[in-house]
């Protein structure tokens, strides 16, 4: 007979979470890369009606044959379209238009002090707490993260934009912020594929009647690069993406799943150098080693807690 300890169940469910979060720090770091030159070709509203025009279109017909919308009470309809508005036209819309100005890594260090916002939210609760080395572990990887950036070797940027972009960044921080303890409540509340569907189908069904043609193919020279990119941002970043975050989120708390987000810069650094052309500096692979090791002393002392009240009592 198999008896698995209540404990096993939580560590199982605990290295789910954390490899939910590994592959989107992969995915999601990457996406800022694939982001740059489309949105320097197109407006950044055109990009999020397509993106999500397309994106809710795509749900609708899963919906058809599908029952993974059923049983959604009134009431929760209109929590999630309260996501859709702060999760998508909200922080979608300021999370592109701030990539459309910044560069890659900048930016995804000022979003990578989400998770910062949530822990620290979390922690005044009382949802999830922290030991006095699990914070300063929390430190480091600032630390490292800010390395990252301080190393990213002297480029021409969007000259005279800066200011813009970076109200649009600290928007995208707490549109990001507040969907992700929106989230935490309904994962409590409904289905996770509910949770992370959803909202992109009235996301979609919300901008589409402000300008239909906008959801049309692009054309013109730079059409193909577009169109890839979309493909990625779907597939990948949007569905593939918030299913692993709404795993993570669930299985390990938003604060632990947000702090292992915070390797994105790296990933963004590393696709940076790779895809655009830029090579990594001294202080970035630097900042990259002491980040992965504040992830390292975090996480690694987490995961191999015993907790006593798991055991079975005899």
């Amino acid at each position: 007979m198999d008896n698995a300890r209540p404990g096993q169940f939580l560590l199982t469910k605990k290295k789910r979470g954390t490899l939910a979060a590994w592959t989107l720090v992969l995915f999601w770091g990457l996406h800022y890369v694939v982001l740059y030159r489309p949105l320097r070709l197109i407006d950044p509203e055109h990009y999020l009606f397509l993106r999500f025009g397309w994106a809710g279109a795509i749900v609708l017909v899963l919906a058809l044959f599908l029952p993974f919308l059923r049983g959604i009470s009134p009431g929760n309809w209109l929590r999630l379209a309260s996501l859709a508005l702060i999760g998508v036209i909200g922080y979608q819309w300021v999370f592109l238009r701030a990539a459309s100005i910044l560069d890659p890594v900048p930016l995804v260090l000022i979003l990578s002090l989400g998770p910062v916002l949530v822990a620290l939210y979390s922690h005044i609760r009382g949802h999830e707490s922290f030991s006095a080395f699990q914070w300063a572990m929390m430190i480091l990887i600032g630390a490292g993260i800010t390395l990252v950036v301080r190393g990213e070797p002297a480029h021409q940027g969007s000259h005279g934009q800066e200011g813009p972009g970076l109200l649009m960044a600290f928007l995208s921080l707490v549109f990001f912020t507040l969907s992700t303890l929106l989230t935490r409540s309904l994962l409590t509340r409904m289905r996770m594929v509910q949770v992370t569907l959803a909202p992109i189908l009235l996301g979609g069904a919300f901008l589409v009647p402000f300008h239909p043609s906008w959801i049309l193919p692009p054309g013109g020279a730079h059409a193909g690069l577009i169109i890839l990119s979309l493909v990625y941002s779907i597939a990948v970043a949007l569905f593939l993406c918030y299913f692993l975050w709404n795993l993570a989120i669930s299985d390990i708390g938003p604060s632990r799943a947000g702090l292992w987000s915070n390797g994105q810069p790296i990933v963004t650094a590393l696709g940076t150098a790779l895809f655009l052309h830029r090579p990594l500096g001294l202080g970035q692979i630097l900042g990259g080693m002491i980040a992965v090791a504040g992830f390292w002393g975090f996480f690694g002392i987490e995961l191999r807690k015993i907790v006593p009240d798991d055991e079975p009592k005899i």
